[in-house]
């Protein structure tokens, strides 16, 4: 089972982060930290304030994974009330209204409750951002009351990460005849089955690619790292035919003292977070990337593209 590592966070900028510029452990805990709608008022310069009565949104997501004009973007979310996370009390669907930075309407829709397989109740929000900025998005949760939260989508010419549509970049990843450099290939225990076969000779190969990049004992998050590569190892563990799966760990050669340097797979990636998974058609084109935290139900979608 995946740990965490329950850390703090402060002076983040929401919108982008570089990876070179703050700690490697403080690196990941920025990127899916439960970040309130507070907290991103404070971050834009308190412009907007919460109606009496409206609690803040918990969000868990980096405004890096989410670009305006590149098609329906996912968002994160989950809910608090004074005694803590909702959990079982999270209702089975909600109202979401979605607003830009001008004030207009951009979206409406209901969302599902989502907890096959995790521990935390969340709700992804898909969005088709028109333009950059601080977009509001409105809850009503019924009897639980009205939540509010803030993502600032950026454009795609300044990210960094790889996108559905992209050529995801040939790189060699740790396998049990080759570690590449790093050690461990796999911190689960015992090593989980995705280390057969390297990135590049999967991509050179006639077959597709799921990658899942995640450190089951060094998860920098906070409780948003697993059980992303348990339930993958439940769903895929006797294979899919035409499908190498490929598990790499976050850190190169991490240690309890000094989580040391990213592994090359990261630094290809471009992001600043964990976990985040791919699929990879056979020509090398990527098909859907899931970032921070999904259950069974958003991997049978995304394995059932295969």
């Amino acid at each position: 089972m995946e740990t965490t590592v329950q850390t703090t966070f402060q002076g983040v900028d929401h919108h982008m982060w570089n990876p070179h510029t703050i700690s490697r452990r403080g690196f990941f805990t920025l990127a899916a930290g439960g970040f309130s709608a507070a907290a991103l008022l404070a971050a834009c310069g308190g412009q907007r304030k919460q109606d009496t009565g409206v609690r803040a949104a918990s969000k868990w997501f980096s405004d890096q994974t989410i670009v305006s004009r590149q098609g329906p973007q996912r968002t994160i979310w989950s809910f608090s009330d004074e005694d803590g996370n909702l959990g079982g009390l999270s209702p089975e669907f909600i109202d979401v209204a979605v607003v830009d930075a001008d004030g207009r309407s951009i979206h409406q829709t209901t969302v599902g409750r989502h907890v096959d397989g995790v521990a935390m109740p969340y709700y992804p929000v898909i969005v088709p951002f028109q333009t950059p900025g601080v977009h509001e998005f409105r809850f009503d949760l019924g009897k639980q009351g009205n939540y509010v939260g803030y993502a600032i989508p950026g454009q795609r010419s300044s990210s960094t990460i790889v996108w559905p549509g992209d050529r995801f970049p040939s790189v060699q990843t740790p396998t049990a005849a080759n570690s590449s450099g790093v050690n461990p290939i796999c911190t689960r225990s015992p090593v989980c089955p995705f280390h057969t076969i390297s990135l590049d000779d999967s991509l050179a190969s006639q077959d597709a690619t799921l990658l899942i990049v995640s450190t089951p004992a060094f998860c920098g998050t906070k409780w948003m790292c697993g059980p992303v590569l348990e339930n993958l190892i439940d769903h895929v563990d006797n294979g899919i035919k035409g499908l190498d799966v490929i598990h790499a760990e976050v850190y190169a050669n991490p240690s309890s003292d000094d989580l040391g340097p990213l592994s090359p797979m990261v630094e290809a990636a471009g992001v600043s977070y964990e976990p985040f998974m791919f699929l990879i058609d056979e020509l090398g084109m990527v098909l859907r990337r899931l970032d921070h935290i999904w259950d069974n139900s958003e991997l049978r979608d995304l394995l059932s593209l295969v």
